[in-house]
């Protein structure tokens, strides 16, 4: 019986190490974002982590840094490209590497943000997103995020009219934005993205332009009471991935991860567009002064964009042709 007992023992303790043996080996990647808290984008970065983690059963563990953890954005994208970061969600800063992408920086591009989703979702969209030229800097595009729509906001007045921005000091970073500014009279301030509010109370700036769910989720709108919906711009966002840390994943495993990052896409459309409207409501409910233009008013923004763009964005017309058919 000892014997028979021995054996059992020392074969139950072959099939443990044989079990151990086949485990799988677990591969952690670094992502950032530089939203936070109830940020759409930040939604939709942890539920791609969890989501990659559960469909490649652990084999692929995603550790999610927001806010300013990982550094600036432009930090952040740039850590990409060398690889000390693995996967990010990334604005209009990716045009650093694809000039194609600086399109989206003119005024007034598409005529709806639903028409923007129509070519983005089709053919030019894949193209811009697997571009040789961010391959080339150690970047592959995953899928397209919804950036919203943006609009001025300050603490001083209603904005009306381009004219109306006259003496402001106005927070924007694209050359085309500081531009349109320097046209209307007004100054333009290049400031990190995390200092706006503090900018704001301490008077360095009297204001600055983001979408809805931003303007909400970093209290500016506890700073800068008058919005004007504009809509000036709508750039896209990207999900990107260094190439060579997905590459280093196997065949099955870099499947997962686009199918991953393309649902998720979706669902961060549908939320931002939810959480606009609540942002809304939650500006109304503050005191908030929204203005809504005129017919009138609304083509004098779109006129002293289109002047911009003829300006500042003339080495893209091509690329505005090529994405608007116009």
């Amino acid at each position: 019986m000892k014997k028979r007992a021995l054996i059992t023992c020392t074969l139950f303790a072959l099939m443990l190490l044989a079990g151990c043996g086949k485990s799988e080996e677990v591969t952690t990647l670094l992502m950032s974002d530089v939203q936070e808290g109830e940020h759409p984008t930040a939604i939709a970065c942890d539920k791609f982590a969890s989501m990659v983690k559960d469909k490649t059963k652990g084999r692929v563990n995603i550790e999610v840094y927001h806010g300013d953890t990982l550094g600036s954005e432009g930090e952040q994208l740039t850590q990409v490209t060398v690889g000390g970061i693995d996967f990010a969600r990334i604005s209009g800063q990716v045009s650093s590497y694809e000039s194609r992408l600086s399109a989206f920086q003119s005024l007034y591009l598409f005529d709806s943000e639903e028409d923007m989703w129509k070519v983005l979702h089709g053919s030019k969209g894949d193209e811009l997103l697997e571009s040789s030229a961010l391959q080339d800097s150690n970047i592959l595009g995953l899928a397209w995020f919804s950036g919203g729509s943006r609009n001025f906001y300050n603490n001083q007045k209603e904005i009306h009219t381009p004219a109306d921005l006259n003496g402001l000091n106005i927070r924007v970073n694209t050359d085309p934005m500081i531009k349109f500014l320097e046209n209307a009279g007004a100054t333009p301030k290049n400031i990190a993205y995390n200092d706006i509010y503090d900018s704001i109370n301490s008077g360095v700036i009297d204001g600055a332009e983001n979408n809805w769910p931003s303007y909400i989720s970093t209290d500016h709108y506890k700073a800068a009471k008058y919005i004007t919906i504009d809509q000036h711009t709508c750039i896209p966002e990207m999900l990107l991935v260094s190439k060579s840390a997905f590459e280093a994943l196997d065949a099955k495993d870099q499947k997962i991860v686009k199918e991953c990052a393309e649902k998720v896409a979706k669902d961060q459309i549908q939320a931002m567009k939810d959480y606009e409207g609540k942002a809304i409501k939650t500006a109304k409910k503050a005191g908030c002064v929204i203005t809504e233009l005129t017919e009138d008013e609304s083509r004098q923004f779109r006129d002293a964009g289109q002047i911009v763009n003829e300006d500042v964005c003339a080495g893209q017309m091509d690329t505005i042709q090529w994405l608007t058919g116009k």
